[in-house]
């Protein structure tokens, strides 16, 4: 059970582009209609006035409903598709969620076509078993190894730039203080203190928290100030950088670079804990974290 628990638990990747949206329900659409049309299950030989017709539209309805609800509820459930929370439990609950929600509504529209013709009717419960039977098949496919595809790519990418840090010195393209003092956004508060002795920033709110070298220990200062005001007081310093949207880090201080489904993650003997690096971070500057 716990293994089970903790694969669930386990990080994916949740693509919110609108482009792999539409892909998704293209191709689940598409497979849809290709499968009924050319095998004819659940007794769709009685369908053969209308089976293109048929088959066509459910194909077209699970395209158009499986697209609206992979676009609509992140929009709304923010925080529960945030990509940062995002799990494998979290994604098969929402397959689950969608191919009932689908379900239903293809349902609704194939029976339009049934009684006209006065053709064998469906119950609900029934066309959602044959709708987990048709869905799971292409859904599961597509989504394991999506997965595989991304952390494969991820963990190349983490051993060419460890061969980087191997190969490559460290060059200083210019000088810089070595002590520099930040204020406050109210300019009441400041901090002052060695670059060299910065590791790393996290922001908490309005504020944010500087943890600084102290005698071989981390030593948190907090000033109410903002992280974009912090980049700008600490441009042109090469080893600081702005990792993601809540972290700075001391690149000098970075010790070990890992990957998996969600993203690569920063590690350091002296942070307890490991640090995000945003997917909007272009691979040169990733790479640059450890050169």
């Amino acid at each position: 059970m716990k293994n089970i628990l903790k694969w669930l638990s386990t990080p994916y990747y949740f693509n919110p582009s609108i482009k792999i949206k539409l892909k998704i329900s293209f191709s689940l659409g598409l497979f849809i209609f290709i499968f009924l049309y050319i095998f004819r299950p659940f007794y769709l030989n009685q369908f053969e006035v209308i089976l293109l017709e048929y088959t066509l539209s459910i194909g077209i309805t699970a395209f158009i409903s499986a697209f609206i609800i992979q676009y609509v509820p992140p929009l709304i459930f923010k925080d529960y598709f945030n990509e940062d929370k995002w799990t494998i439990g979290r994604n098969l609950f929402l397959i689950v969620v969608s191919i009932v929600i689908m379900g239903t509504i293809v349902w609704y529209f194939s029976d339009l076509y049934t009684r006209p013709y006065h053709l064998r009717r469906f119950s609900l419960l029934e066309f959602l078993f044959y709708t987990f039977l048709m869905s799971l098949i292409p859904l599961t496919f597509f989504l394991f190894i999506n997965e595989k595809n991304i952390r494969e790519r991820r963990e190349k990418k983490v051993l060419e730039i460890k061969e980087i840090k191997k190969d490559k010195e460290i060059e200083i393209s210019k000088k810089l203080a070595s002590k520099i003092s930040i204020t406050s956004d109210n300019g009441k508060e400041n901090i002052t203190f060695k670059i060299d002795n910065l590791v790393y920033v996290t922001s908490q709110g309005n504020y944010a928290s500087f943890f600084l070298l102290h005698d071989n220990n981390l030593k948190e200062k907090i000033l109410r100030v903002t992280l974009t005001k912090i980049t700008k007081e600490l441009e042109g310093y090469s080893n600081i950088i702005r990792c993601h949207k809540s972290y700075i880090v001391n690149v000098n201080y970075i010790t070990d670079i890992s990957g998996n489904a969600r993203g690569y993650l920063l590690g350091s003997k002296l942070i307890p804990i490991v640090i995000p690096v945003s997917r909007s971070f272009s691979k040169q500057s990733l790479q640059s974290l450890i050169q």
